[in-house]
């Protein structure tokens, strides 16, 4: 039987992100093999929330009590401790993401990368996100060290290819998949919903961490040109998700918005009311200056709801003829984008079934297999 290191760590860091839904999902459908041991390796300040698939014959949990900045700082000045000896010993590591971890040569390394916006978009970091992807984490020499790459996009594979050098046959793309409690919410359960709430009879709704790249400024823009006449009073703008970095000049124009109180900012959401947001929502808004993957248009077509996505990245081969893409700097584009997608039932109608069988092709299984696949080819 194989063993096979994960370095888990991504899991206790903060508000859940789309890495830790990556790394959760995938785990909780991999782990089943019955041809590999699994040690899952942890470190950080917060305790970890053990998951009902961490219990399981072929899994084994180590944690480390040191901080990841000790352990980050005594890796960077001597190359250890390995990971694979911490965990008694691994055939091949797995790294969900390119947290800094040395493993011995005897340990195959595979690494998954979401996206390089931070080489592409550095100024949209602050000067410490930027110090930390350049002079702690170093992806570049990360790339370079593993033995395969999984890209969640062909976009990402050819930033990596392009920025990074790295060699084609090194990198498999290994789409994600979305969550199946992300489904459409009965009629009954939006009415109890909307009432306990207080939604509005319609509104746009956005869903991601508050930082330049998701451009959300620009969708208060386009909202604002939209809804500003009296054409649609009745509608308004949800942005849904956790404190990012950078949001000052965002909160700023919302203060001083004609439309501020047509604004809501309601934070992170629970795994079990996404569905119930993403089902009563009109229309939902992902106009991303870039993503590597991109969850929430995905998990509103699961809902039955109309995407408009920025036409850039990864969005091309995830939402696809699904969504409606536009070109995420033209507010004015945007705005009449997102009155066609309130009004023209035609469109909305298209898209909502062309959505439906768009979410319903990734699958945690079908990444679980291939991820599976990638892992095993470097034990050979």
């Amino acid at each position: 039987m194989a063993t096979v290191g994960v370095d888990i760590r991504v899991l206790g860091t903060g508000p859940h992100s789309g890495i830790q839904e990556y790394t959760e999902r995938l785990l909780e459908h991999m782990v089943p093999a019955a041809d590999v041991s699994w040690k899952l390796f942890y470190a950080g300040r917060r305790p970890l929330e053990y998951r009902s698939w961490m219990s399981r014959e072929n899994v084994s949990v180590h944690e480390l009590t040191r901080s990841n900045r000790l352990l980050w700082a005594r890796t960077r000045l001597t190359g250890r401790p390995w990971l694979d000896e911490l965990v008694g010993g691994a055939d091949a590591f797995f790294f969900p993401h390119f947290l800094l971890g040395a493993t011995s040569s005897r340990c195959a390394r595979v690494m998954t990368w979401h996206d390089l916006s931070y080489e592409l978009m550095p100024d949209l970091l602050t000067p410490g996100r930027r110090f930390w992807h350049r002079f702690v984490m170093r992806p570049h020499r990360q790339a370079q060290s593993a033995d395969r790459i999984i890209a969640v996009s062909e976009s990402t594979r050819d930033d990596l290819m392009t920025l990074y050098g790295i060699a084609p046959e090194r990198i498999a793309t290994v789409h994600s998949g979305i969550d199946p409690m992300i489904r459409r919410a009965s009629d009954g359960e939006l009415a109890l919903f909307r009432a306990r709430e207080g939604l509005p009879p319609r509104f746009i709704m956005s869903l991601s961490t508050r930082e330049p790249r998701k451009n959300l400024e620009g969708l208060v823009r386009a909202f604002e040109r939209m809804a500003g006449g009296r054409r649609y009073t009745d509608v308004s703008l949800v942005l849904a998700g956790p404190d990012g970095w950078l949001e000052g000049p965002l909160r700023r124009h919302i203060n001083r918005s004609p439309l501020r109180t047509r604004i809501r900012l309601i934070g992170s959401l629970r795994r079990e009311e996404r569905a119930l947001w993403l089902s009563a929502a009109s229309v939902f808004a992902y106009p991303s200056l870039m993503e590597g993957f991109g969850f929430p248009p995905l998990e509103a077509m699961a809902c039955g709801t109309p995407v408009l996505a920025a036409a850039n990245s990864s969005m091309f081969e995830t939402a696809g003829d699904a969504a409606l893409l536009v070109d995420p700097y033209g507010v004015d584009r945007m705005a009449s984008s997102l009155a066609a997608l309130m009004d023209d039932e035609a469109l909305r109608g298209r898209l909502i079934g062309s959505g439906f069988e768009r979410a319903r092709s990734f699958t945690w299984e079908h990444a679980a297999r291939g991820t599976l696949d990638v892992i095993r080819s470097v034990l050979q």
